[in-house]
């Protein structure tokens, strides 16, 4: 008889561990893959580093003239977290998560602390500082994004963490459908509320039937701020095999603050994986990949329209080395210029 790939005798995880997390010959991909949990006790340690280089052209003003100031050439760690995790019953679990990188962060190092109870794979409650649900890319992880950060919509369209209460299921209801729905402050992370009223936020997203293959999400979010009403609204199209990757997501926002501002746009990214049929030490896999990104604002501060392409390289599953391309289109934006933005990251 013969034996699943996904099977693996003790030994086999041992030796895998020792070697320093590298690629396995399971069918898996790349960037499914994730490295064996570091474990100190009951305490299980994760998290990530990621040191950016990046090159920038010359920019240009609203006007479209040449007057935009060139922002410097550069090299930063934007995101080192570490997370720790471990269970207080077998329903009741925590996670506590820093970032000691703090340049997008505001100095800030806090980023999730929550306590989750699991009824059932079906219904599971999180309080504290968590990431709302909504956006397909804001809900991209990291491990996963196939170019480098997220958009507009990813970053600035969507709720990011926030204080509040959550409840959602752990695995999809029937292998099709998953949720989530919060009750949030709506200010940010580590930051508390400017006014009694709290921001609603929920996700829906299920498999299309005799299409394993494609999903389909909506998104809502409404809360009242200090400076007036938001509107958030999202909907979303996935479709993920195993070489092959293309998602849309279309965001809109709107603030009925002193005036009206609207906000709306899309997205589309694809890309093609490639899995190494014998991964060695030093190679696991490459993706390429391209996100198109036409967004308009009112009050022009999110407007954006780009183009970022790019490739990933795994050395292993765990480490990779992305370089992208981004190409503004348009001369109408406030930061307007051409960046070669390339990023090494490590997972643990």
């Amino acid at each position: 008889m013969r034996t699943s790939a996904r099977v693996r005798p003790p030994a086999t995880l041992v030796l895998r561990v020792a070697l320093g997390l590298l690629a396995t010959a399971a069918p898996a991909a790349a960037q499914d893959a994730k490295p064996p949990p570091v474990q100190v006790g009951k305490i299980t340690f994760s998290g990530f580093v990621q040191a950016d280089a990046i090159v920038a052209g010359s920019s240009r003003a609203l006007d479209g003239s040449n007057g935009g100031s060139e922002p410097p050439d550069t090299f930063s760690v934007p995101r080192a977290r570490l997370g720790v995790s471990g269970a207080i019953t077998s329903k009741i679990t925590w996670y506590l998560v820093g970032d000691f990188a703090n340049v997008t962060n505001d100095g800030r190092v806090l980023r999730d602390a929550y306590l989750q109870f699991t009824a059932n794979p079906q219904f599971a409650v999180k309080f504290g500082q968590l990431v709302a649900p909504f956006s397909l890319e804001r809900l991209t992880t990291y491990s996963k994004l196939e170019v480098i950060d997220r958009s507009v919509i990813g970053t600035s369209l969507a709720p990011s963490r926030d204080l509040g209460l959550m409840v959602f299921n752990v695995e999809p209801w029937r292998g099709w459908i998953t949720y989530g729905a919060a009750i949030i402050n709506g200010t940010g992370q580590n930051r508390l509320d400017e006014n009694d009223a709290k921001d609603v936020v929920g996700r829906i997203a299920t498999k299309v039937p005799r299409l394993p293959h494609l999903s389909v999400g909506a998104n809502a979010q409404t809360g009242e701020q200090a400076a007036g009403r938001r509107h958030r609204y999202g909907v979303d199209l996935n479709y993920e095999a195993r070489e092959y990757r293309i998602a849309v997501e279309r965001v809109a926002q709107r603030r009925d603050y002193a005036t009206r501002v609207d906000t709306a746009g899309f997205s589309v990214i694809g890309a093609y994986k490639h899995h190494a049929k014998q991964p060695s030490p030093h190679y696991a896999g490459y993706e390429l990949a391209a996100r198109f990104v036409d967004v308009e604002d009112d009050a022009e501060a999110l407007t954006s329209h780009q183009v970022q392409a790019g490739g990933t390289y795994f050395v292993t599953p765990a480490l990779r080395l992305q370089s992208n391309l981004v190409l503004p289109i348009g001369d109408e934006q406030p930061r307007h210029a051409i960046r070669w933005w390339s990023r090494l990251q490590f997972n643990f």
